[in-house]
């Protein structure tokens, strides 16, 4: 993934964040679009993650407009007494599945491997990416399921207008907390060869991109080292 090439005050490092469990995650129900509360167990975890962060200093703040991602940022933030006060983006969005939300994930599942003619392993489904999503919007009836291209087009958006204006403000460390195939989205875009390492982006997780010169580079994937760690930047 590379965007537009422009000479840039400084360097910027987004902290990619996937948000806390929720209820949906242990119900194993389509989240998208919809939302679903923090578990227990989430807002534990995205406090812990936040201590394990405090000693990164956070120019600004993004999350997605979901009660799920603004509880993750809030509980990580709240770690630090400077911390910026967190944005929300739309552009941040987990995929929209459109009539498989709140729905079982068995029948995603079934979805795409009716879609595809067969049913494919996990590793390679995300190899596939573009044709997971194209064939989840077409199989859609509610019209509203996104397809690769639209899915693409917002979170480059998001990352080229947020990188340059950070960069031109004097760069630093911007927290993000999305969504588990935003993240995937994000590595298929940027470093294919990657995509399933580690197979799976877990709660609370943390994937570093650096955005320099106006291009996209990535660095730790899905790491959950940082939770309940303090370690230097």
């Amino acid at each position: 993934m590379q965007t537009h090439t422009h000479k840039l005050a400084a360097p910027v490092v987004f902290y990619v964040v996937r948000h806390g469990e929720t209820l949906f995650n242990v119900t194993n129900r389509v989240q998208g679009w919809c939302d679903s509360p923090l578990t227990d167990e989430g807002r534990r975890v995205a406090s812990a993650l936040g201590k394990g962060l405090a000693c990164v200093p956070f120019v600004r703040a993004y999350a997605s407009d979901t009660t799920r991602a603004q509880e993750t940022a809030r509980l990580i933030l709240q770690a630090r007494p400077d911390a910026p006060v967190c944005t929300p983006d739309p552009r941040l969005r987990e995929w929209c599945y459109g009539d498989l939300e709140g729905g079982s994930g068995e029948r995603l599942r079934e979805t795409l491997a009716k879609g595809f003619g067969e049913v494919l392993p996990f590793a390679e489904l995300n190899e596939r990416l573009v044709e997971v999503a194209d064939i989840l919007a077409a199989a859609d009836s509610s019209g509203r399921a996104e397809n690769f291209a639209t899915i693409e087009t917002r979170l480059r958006s998001f990352f080229e207008q947020v990188g340059t204006a950070v960069a031109h403000a004097g760069g630093g460390n911007v927290l993000v907390v999305t969504h588990a195939f935003v993240v995937r989205t994000l590595v298929y875009l940027i470093d294919r060869a990657r995509v399933n390492t580690p197979l799976k982006i877990r709660n609370a997780s943390v994937t570093q991109i650096a955005f320099d010169q106006g291009k996209l580079s990535l660095g730790e994937i899905g790491s959950v080292a940082w939770i309940g760690e303090e370690r230097p930047v």
